[in-house]
């Protein structure tokens, strides 16, 4: 838990450095997202409608282990999408840490970074019913 404590405060630190807001919005795709795969929408606030702009997802549990990690392969930010499923890697992008399972009751965030930042963190209940924390 303090590790994953660590790694949100020091990215809520660079959010708080480049401004108050995220510069890239993460939310569940759906209200009725669910364990094992649920869906992301990523949105960089710059350039709402168009394609978000990022090279790196990253998955976390609480206690800071990664649990999934994309990386955009040639590196470079062309293949970014505006959706994404946990456990599928997009096209033109590598896993670097293949998706591990979800828990439930446990909060767990997802990053996505580029030339925006952005994290949204997360928690399945006992149903595997995926739901947005603060």
């Amino acid at each position: 838990m303090r590790a994953f404590a660590v790694r949100f405060a020091a990215t809520a630190a660079l959010l708080a450095l480049v401004g108050c807001k995220p510069e890239m919005e993460i939310s569940l795709a759906g209200i009725d997202e669910h364990l094992p795969s649920p869906r992301f929408t990523v949105e960089e606030v710059a350039r709402r409608g168009e394609r978000p702009r990022y090279t790196t997802v990253q998955v976390l549990d609480e206690d800071g282990t990664v649990l999934w990690h994309l990386r955009a392969e040639p590196f470079g930010d062309l293949n970014s999408v505006a959706s994404l499923v946990y456990g599928t890697a997009p096209t033109g992008f590598v896993e670097v840490v293949k998706a591990a399972q979800l828990s439930a009751d446990k909060t767990h965030a997802i990053v996505v970074s580029g030339p925006a930042l952005g994290q949204l963190k997360f928690r399945a209940d006992s149903t595997g019913l995926v739901r947005a924390e603060d």
